[in-house]
This record gives structure tokens, sequence and C-alpha cells, in this order.
């Protein structure tokens, strides 16, 4: 958890203003849901068997004895709002949104137990153009920003529901053969979901999962037709991509494309590389209690690790406020030793304050920011030459109050 102030604040503003004209663009409009949430949402939609639900989760018994969680993710939440908005026969919904998420795990650079993200989710839409298109608007997001360092794209299909049950047994059944030579929590994996043990990191499970069974052999025909389409369309727009076999994302709910995006670049190093991930997620709304199993596609992207890769100097800063300066001409005497200075005090007449007061007011009419200083506070405020200068470059401010 950390504070936001001056450069660090403009830079993140800078990332959201690119992100949310990116989204407008393709048609998406803002969502804000509750920082607190039901905890079953959750632990219905992620997985109770997911790292997320099981070591991550800020959980807490409120006063009416119902277990409350606050937001570790956004895609379960929207899933949640379109049920109770009754939207599901209002489809499909383009959808975008800039939250806090909190996950109780270990602090990594560039991503806090309280952090930011901005997503987009494209709910109503099962055809695999949806799929590239939202690869696209990360894509187009990204490149925007002009981030320094080399953009991956690293993308895969977990196939349907049937390609996934498929492929599920044949790695319990490969895994198992090695179990003894598994980590600690690969084993634990093993028993609840095999897929995880694909995106271990592990030293000694590297050389067992490189020989693991490949995805592509236990695809159905649709789940192949599907993957097709999608990385036939990245290739029609351009956009590099590379197909990750290995490459399976953390929760329960994902199935046909997943993808996830890298920036290579010796501030973020290579675990912590990823800076957007995405996937299909189709019938999460039905896990909720929904009417309808809608399909649904989207993707988030962490602010603060974007913000690490970002050099200060690619950040706009606003300008400097116009200063409203004034001078006293008469010496008075106080008796508050506490605003005792070297110089002798002076008395600012209501008049003249009220002179810059309208001043001010009409400099604002002008969409210039402005601030009125008084010479006579003993209080030391920032040197003024460098807003007096810039303010010589502008607009001339009015002659007339």
């Amino acid at each position: 958890m950390a504070d936001r102030i001056g450069v660090a604040e403009h830079k993140h503003q800078h990332i959201l203003t690119h992100a949310r004209t990116t989204a407008t663009r393709y048609g998406y409009t803002p969502i804000h849901t509750p920082v607190i949430e039901y905890s079953s949402i959750f632990e219905r939609t992620l997985g109770t068997n997911s790292d997320v639900v099981g070591k991550e989760l800020y959980k807490f018994l409120d006063s009416s004895n119902a277990w409350m969680t606050l937001r570790p993710e956004g895609t379960a939440s929207v899933a949640r709002a379109i049920i109770t908005n009754k939207l599901e026969h209002a489809m499909p919904q383009r959808l975008f949104y800039s939250e806090s998420m909190f996950r109780h795990e270990r602090p990594q650079r560039g991503r806090q137990r309280q952090f930011e993200q901005f997503g987009v989710e494209l709910v109503g839409v099962a055809h695999p153009a949806a799929d590239v298109e939202c690869v696209q608007l990360g894509w187009d997001f990204l490149c925007a920003l002009k981030v320094p360092g080399q953009l991956v794209l690293h993308i895969n299909t977990l196939g349907d529901q049937e390609s996934r049950s498929a492929y599920r047994e044949a790695l319990a059944q490969y895994f198992g053969q090695h179990r003894d030579k598994l980590s600690d929590d690969s084993q634990r994996r093993l028993d609840t979901n095999p897929l995880r043990i694909l995106d271990s990191k592990h030293e000694s499970d590297l050389h067992i999962t490189a020989c693991a069974p490949a995805y592509s052999d236990y695809l159905t025909p649709a789940s192949r037709a599907h993957f097709a389409f999608v990385t036939n369309g990245l290739h029609a727009l351009n956009i590099p991509y590379t197909v990750n076999p290995r490459l399976v994302r953390g929760l329960d709910y994902y199935q046909h494309t997943v993808w996830e995006v890298e920036c290579v670049s010796s501030e973020l190093g290579r675990s912590q590389a990823t800076v957007l991930a995405g996937g299909r997620y189709d019938g999460l709304t039905s896990m909720l209690g929904g009417s309808r199993k809608l399909p649904g596609v989207g993707w988030a992207s962490g602010i603060e690790r974007l913000a690490l890769v970002m050099p200060d100097e690619h950040v706009p800063v606003p300008e400097p406020p116009v200063p409203v300066l004034i001078i006293p001409d008469q010496p008075v005497e106080t008796t508050d030793r506490s605003l005792t200075t070297d110089r002798p005090s002076r008395e600012v007449k209501p008049d003249v304050y009220a002179y810059a007061m309208r001043v001010a007011r009409d400099i604002r009419k002008f969409r210039s920011a402005c601030v009125v200083h008084n010479s006579s506070d003993s209080t030391k405020h920032q040197p003024l030459g460098k807003q007096l200068a810039s303010v010589l470059a502008r607009q001339p401010t009015p002659t007339h109050v």
C-alpha cells in the first residue's frame, strides 16, 4: 500500500487517461462496483482452490454475520453487477473500470497489497471476434502509452469444458507419476487443479512441466476453430504474438483464449514483467445465479506496474498556476510573537484582498489555474520566479476586473 502524490499521481492519471480514451473509442462505457462484496461472489467464480481464494483474500465477518471480502479482481464484480442491474437481456455490454483491488500476498515490485487495475469486459458475444477485439484494444492502449521496453503478446487456448476436462485428466495422470519430485505447491495443485502446475516457476518443477502433455492434443474441433479465428484475426491486424502452450492463467473461470502482455524492461525484471492479462470466461454469470449463461471476455492491467516502466519525463505535468501576488505598502505593529519575522509585518486591507480575489476569479475563467499569494504572510511560499516566467509565455490576463 502506497501513497501517490506529485509526479507519481500525474503519471498514474496519465496512464488512466490513455486507457479510458482507448476504451471509449472502442465503444466501452465506465462501470464502478463496490470495494466490498459478499465473499461468495469470489469463492464461487475464482475457484476455492485458486491461490487468490485460498491465500490472498481480505475476508472478514461483519456485524450481520455475513462474510465480506475486499475486491481482489474486477471481472466477478462486473458479472454480479450485470445480474443485479437486470442487464442479462440487454446484450452486449462493453464496460471498463478503474478500481482499487486488494490481495494479501507477498508485495512485489509494481504490486502492493492494495493496487489499482484498469480493465475492460465485453459480455454477451460468443464469437471469437470478441476475443480479437479485446486483445486489439489492450494492444492499442499499451502502444499509445509508448512505454520503453519491448512488448510481447503471449496467447494460448484452454479450449471448451470438454477439452479442459480431458486435458486435466491427462495432466493428473502425468504429474502423478512424478509427485515425489514436485514442489510442495505443485503437489497440492495436483489434487486441486493440475493445470496450475504448468504455471509453476519452481526449479524442481520446470524440467517436469517441459515434458508434460500438450494441450493442443486434447482440443475439440470447435475449440481449434475458435483459436484459429483469433490467431488469424491478430495476423490480419498486424499484431505480433507468440503461442505459449504453458500459459494457463490462475483463475478457474477462464476457457478458450487467454493472453498476457509482457514488457521486457530492466525496471520490472522477468518475474514481474506482465503488464496486462485477460481471457474468455463464458458462463460466469450463471455461476453467480444469473438466469442466462452469458459469454464474456476481458482483460485487466496493473497501473502501478506500468508506472514503473514509464520515465518521469514522458509524463506531462500541469503548468504552474498563475500567481496573483498581494504586496501591501503599510508596515504595522503586531503583538503575535508567532508571526515575528526579520522584516516588519505589513497589513493587507480588505478591499485589496477583494480586488485580488476578483482578479484570480477572472483568470480562472480563462481556464488557467490561479493562486493568490500574500507577501506579508510569514509562511514561506514556493519560489514564484518559474511561475512568473511561465505566465509570460501564456495568454494575457484580463486587464479589466
